[in-house]
């Protein structure tokens, strides 16, 4: 094989390599059966007794989650397995400036902006329990890599 053959065969190959993982990609997000939390299509107006509010702040470079019992911890939280969870996350200025944040827990199918001054809300009930992680998608400065943690649903 001479050498534009050799580069040929790399090139397809990684092309091979790529689609394969795309469509793989594709019907793997696009199955809805691998959720395993419901979402709620409702915004709670009130917080009854079975939704459980958490406060959600995005800083520069950690989440701070605040239950309502007023419980706050950096970078984790735990809610409880078949219990409506009400997430309402907002951002706050870092040293310098606000920026915007995006907290996703991709195992649950939640992705929510956190926008500074303004609270946005999302509800789901987590249907299995266990140790679920998330990040921030939006970058936000030079730790960005910095902004993720774990979710734990317990019994």
């Amino acid at each position: 094989m001479n050498k534009k053959q050799i580069e040929l065969a790399w090139i397809i190959a990684v092309l091979v390599i790529l689609l394969s993982w795309g469509a793989i990609n594709i019907v793997w997000i696009g199955d809805v059966h691998n959720s395993i939390a419901t979402e709620n299509n409702h915004v709670s107006a009130n917080n009854s007794s079975n939704v459980q509010l958490i406060k959600v702040q995005g800083t520069q470079w950690s989440w701070t989650f605040t239950n309502s019992s007023g419980v706050s911890t950096t970078d984790a939280f735990n809610v409880t397995v078949n219990k409506t969870v009400e997430l309402v996350v907002t951002s706050v200025p870092g040293e310098y400036i606000a920026v915007i944040h995006d907290l996703l827990i991709p195992q649950m199918g939640i992705q929510i902006y956190a926008v500074p001054g303004q609270n946005n809300t999302i509800e789901f009930t987590p249907t299995h329990t266990g140790v679920f992680f998330f990040e921030c998608v939006e970058y936000c400065g030079e730790l960005h890599y910095e902004m993720r943690g774990y979710m734990t649903v317990v019994k």
